[in-house]
């Protein structure tokens, strides 16, 4: 038993105010928000540590789309019978929608620098 979970992946990063980058995370946002009941928590975006996690999940020709910037449109599998069988639903869903990378300025921990995050939107 399997629940398909469509989403986005993607390389986040965040930059210095002079510009130089000094982080990155690689980030799995669904389309639709999900609720676990075991883990009393909503399933939302999923990090990655490193890019040989996302290989493993999606391929290496996603993980380059991803070094390359690129929002790549994935579908991923939540095969953990035990986390299905106690509550995994599907909650809300927004179509049609777009996902988005933006930036803002952020404050801490480098004034001035600005991250990237990834919104969700109605078309």
């Amino acid at each position: 038993m399997t629940e398909k979970m469509a989403g986005v992946i993607a390389e986040l990063k965040t930059f210095t105010a002079e510009g130089k980058q000094v982080d990155s995370e690689i980030v799995f946002k669904p389309v639709c928000d999900w609720y676990i009941g075991v883990l009393n928590d909503y399933l939302g975006e999923t990090k990655y540590l490193d890019i040989g996690a996302v290989i493993d999940e999606f391929g290496i020709a996603v993980a380059e789309q991803v070094i390359e910037g690129q929002i790549v449109p994935v579908e991923r599998e939540i095969s953990d019978e035990e986390i299905i069988k106690k509550d995994l639903r599907q909650v809300s869903c927004m179509e049609p929608f777009r996902i988005d990378k933006l930036e803002s300025t952020i404050r801490y921990p480098f004034a001035g620098g600005r991250k990237e995050y990834l919104v969700k939107r109605w078309e």
